[in-house]
């Protein structure tokens, strides 16, 4: 645990190390300066940026000028990810992104929250998975230990604070799967390393 968070004292009340805060402050005058300023073909510039503070970012990306990912060293993105504007990812703990994944715009994925029944209103950090092929839509939520599988599909304005299992449709706030995305015998062409329907776990 101390490894993981070389920078905290104490994780469940957010007192963290100068190291750490010097950190975060050198990467948001880069964002600032160089990340968001830059043209919107230049999305490799945007990668390497992130790299340069601990992003692992996959070939073929795409990441908008006008999103934000606020603390890149804790982010792992798969090849060929769609990243559309005014994203908001804050990863203060994990964050684990897929293939093929599709976030549009003003998605917030925050693995966060606090303890709001303790006295110093503790931190409540859990990580956040996308499978492959993944699509979150537009001004969804996306809260902490989320587990969304591979495949799925989340609608527009969607608050998700449960898992989603892969190959489906889920949509409202609360979220909600709605049906199935594929047909079975068709989603076995998709799927990566393919798994029957009674073989799954509840968690994908």
């Amino acid at each position: 645990m101390e490894k993981d968070l070389w920078f905290v004292r104490d994780a469940k009340t957010q007192n963290v190390t100068r190291r750490y805060k010097i950190k975060l402050l050198v990467w948001r005058c880069v964002d600032t300066l160089l990340f968001k300023t830059s043209l919107n073909p230049l999305t490799q510039w945007r990668v390497f940026l992130l790299k340069c503070f601990g992003a692992k970012i996959g070939r073929g990306c795409y990441i908008s000028p006008k999103s934000t990912i606020f603390i890149p060293w804790n982010i792992e993105i798969g090849n060929f990810v769609s990243i559309d504007d005014y994203a908001y990812i804050k990863p203060r703990t994990k964050i684990c992104i897929g293939d093929y994944v599709s976030i549009s715009n003003f998605v917030h994925i925050i693995p966060g929250g606090h303890d709001v029944r303790s006295r110093n209103f503790a931190s409540d950090l859990s990580p956040i998975h996308i499978g492959n092929g993944a699509f979150i839509g537009a001004d969804s939520y996306i809260g902490k230990g989320v587990t969304i599988g591979q495949m799925a599909v989340i609608g527009a304005r969607s608050v998700v604070l449960k898992d989603v299992p892969e190959n489906t449709i889920a949509f409202g706030a609360p979220c909600q799967v709605r049906g199935e995305r594929i047909p079975e015998e068709e989603y076995k062409k998709y799927r990566y390393n393919y798994i029957p329907p009674e073989k799954r776990q509840k968690k994908c």
